[in-house]
């Protein structure tokens, strides 16, 4: 396995044939489209990739591409360390025809005469990635703190209250009440 050094360019049918296995890091600010909707050009995105050959002799790509994304909380509009991970799961194709073809657990990746670009194809995973409305956690959150109209205390007994309706309350209550009078 090589650890640090990350290839900017791979042929894959080499690197599966030799079942090579790269790990390392690569610098945020790399990933242009991905940048543009972060808040923040800082950090690092790790990288763990295996190349190897399947049993029918098609290249195929595993591993994982994470990072910690500084976004926007859409609750308090302050900057959130968003972690997100994508996990890889490639299989090599010539076409389009072979890639429609391909297992369900695949995605393509294009092979052609030219060798492949790594940050794209990462970038690509982790845009897919990305959350649809980014949040802090919500004991994290300004807003989520702030703007309540109840106490801590208050809010946990009217969850216990609601609770107590729910559990206690029955439908045919109502008809057990009628059947008692008619008795008496």
């Amino acid at each position: 396995m090589i650890i640090g050094q990350l290839p900017k360019a791979f042929d894959p049918r080499k690197l599966a044939r030799q079942g090579r296995q790269f790990e390392g890091s690569l610098a945020l600010e790399q990933f242009g489209q991905l940048v543009d909707s972060l808040a923040d050009d800082k950090g690092e995105v790790k990288v763990s990739l295996h190349f190897y050959m399947s049993e029918d002799h098609r290249v195929i790509l595993e591993g994982t591409v994470s990072a910690t994304l500084k976004m926007i909380c859409q609750r308090c509009l302050d900057v959130a360390d968003i972690p997100v991970t994508a996990d890889l799961r490639l299989m090599g194709v010539l076409t389009d025809e072979q890639a429609r073809a391909l297992p369900e657990d695949f995605d393509p990746m294009m092979m052609g005469e030219e060798p492949v670009e790594l940050v794209p194809l990462l970038e690509e995973e982790l845009l897919l990635a990305l959350p649809i409305v980014a949040y802090h956690p919500p004991e994290d959150c300004l807003a989520q703190k702030s703007f309540t109209t109840e106490s801590e205390e208050e809010a946990k007994a009217f969850a216990e209250q609601v609770e107590e309706e729910r559990t206690s309350s029955n439908p045919f209550s109502v008809l057990a009440e009628l059947k008692k009078d008619t008795t008496n």
